[in-house]
C-alpha cells in the first residue's frame, strides 16, 4: 500500500509540474499588443500642437494662434498662423518667419524677411507689438496658467 500511495503522489506531483508548464508556455506564447502605426506627424498642425502662441488685441475679444516650427536656423523659425489672425492684423496673413532677436523682441517676418510686426515683453505674461505703432497686439503661449 505504501508504494501504491507513493506512486500516486509522484503521479500527482508529475501532472501539476507538467500543468505549471504549460500555463506558463501558453502565456509567454501569446501575441503582442497591437500597436497602431498611424503617423500622427504628417498630418499637417492642429490648434493641439505645442508649441501655440495666442495673438489677440486689446482686451482679448479677438484672438489667433501662431505655430512656430523649428527649422534648424538659430533664432529663426519657420511660422504658420491660422487664417483668422488677417482679421487682427491684415499683414499677419503673410508671416511665414519667426524670429527670436538678440535684444529679447519676437518678430514675425513675411518670406522676403521684411519684418511684419515685432513683440517686447511686457510688464505681465504676454508679450505686446512695439512695430509697426500703429498695431496693438499681445503675444502669449496659449494655455499656460501660471498661477
Amino acid at each position: 500500500m505504501k508504494l501504491s500511495l507513493t506512486a500516486g503522489i509522484g503521479l500527482f506531483s508529475f501532472f501539476a509540474v507538467a500543468a505549471l508548464f504549460a500555463d506558463f508556455a501558453s502565456f509567454t506564447a501569446s501575441q503582442p499588443a497591437n500597436v497602431d502605426p498611424t503617423m500622427t506627424a504628417s498630418t499637417g498642425l492642429t490648434e493641439f500642437d505645442a508649441p501655440a502662441f495666442v495673438i489677440s488685441s486689446p482686451g482679448g475679444s479677438a484672438r489667433c494662434k501662431a505655430f512656430p516650427q523649428e527649422n534648424g536656423l538659430p533664432g529663426h523659425d519657420a511660422l504658420h498662423v491660422n487664417k483668422d489672425c488677417a482679421a487682427l492684423y491684415a499683414p499677419l496673413a503673410n508671416a511665414t518667419e519667426w524670429r527670436n532677436n538678440q535684444d529679447g523682441t519676437i518678430a514675425f517676418a513675411d518670406q522676403n524677411g521684411k519684418t511684419i510686426v515685432e513683440f517686447s515683453p511686457g510688464d505681465g505674461r504676454a508679450y505686446v507689438s512695439v512695430a509697426p505703432r500703429s498695431v496693438l497686439l499681445s503675444l502669449s503661449a496659449a494655455g499656460v496658467d501660471l498661477l
